[in-house]
Order: structure tokens, then C-alpha cells, then sequence
């Protein structure tokens, strides 16, 4: 980071909750999915064992929306920490913030 912020350059960080399209493989806490819906996407994904069915993910609730906001927040922190100049949520192509703000994705495949 030092050497583009030597250039006068910015580097911003994209932040992302991914609903449903995850593997709690690919995860450390080895947490299902929050999705808008306890809906399984009809695909499989990569692991370190192989491609897997992606499982039913964890419906979201109105309780785990803090949760959602702090994981963001300090996420952000961490950016800023390592220098990064900002942080911008990624809301679209199926992530969470999109699938919540889309009538049809709670229900219906992607």
C-alpha cells in the first residue's frame, strides 16, 4: 500500500456479505450461509475437498441484523487499519444487501 499511496494513489477495499452463494468450508468459523431465505441455490461449489453442493443456508432474522452491521463495521476497521484510504460495500450480484433488496430472490433461485 505504501508504494500506490507513494504515487498519490488510493486504494479502496470492497466489503462483501455473500448470502446464500457460500460454502461454510471456505469459511474459518465453518458458519452456514445468511441468506434471505433457508433456500438451498442449486449449485456446487469449490473446497479444498472438491466441488460440494452448496448447503441450505441460515435464514436471516431481524435479530441477526446487528450482528450483520458490527461484522461490516469492524471489517472497515480492519481496512482503514491496514491502510487502506476507504471501504465500499458490495451490494450486488446475488450478495446479501442485493438479495434483500430484490422481491423475487427471497423466494426463487437466483
Amino acid at each position: 500500500m505504501d508504494e500506490v499511496h507513494a504515487k498519490g494513489g488510493k486504494i479502496f477495499i470492497q466489503l462483501m456479505y455473500v448470502g446464500r452463494i457460500s460454502h461454510p468450508d471456505n469459511l474459518p468459523s465453518h458458519k452456514k450461509a445468511i441468506a434471505p431465505s433457508a433456500i438451498a441455490p442449486k449449485e456446487k461449489m469449490f473446497t479444498l475437498t472438491g466441488m460440494q453442493d452448496i448447503p441450505v443456508p441460515k435464514a436471516i432474522q431481524t435479530e441477526d441484523i446487528p450482528t450483520i452491521i458490527d461484522e461490516y463495521r469492524h471489517a472497515a476497521s480492519l481496512a482503514i487499519e491496514a491502510g487502506a484510504d476507504g471501504v465500499e460495500i458490495h451490494g450486488v450480484n446475488v450478495y446479501l444487501i442485493h438479495c434483500m433488496c430484490r422481491k423475487r430472490s427471497v423466494f426463487t433461485r437466483y
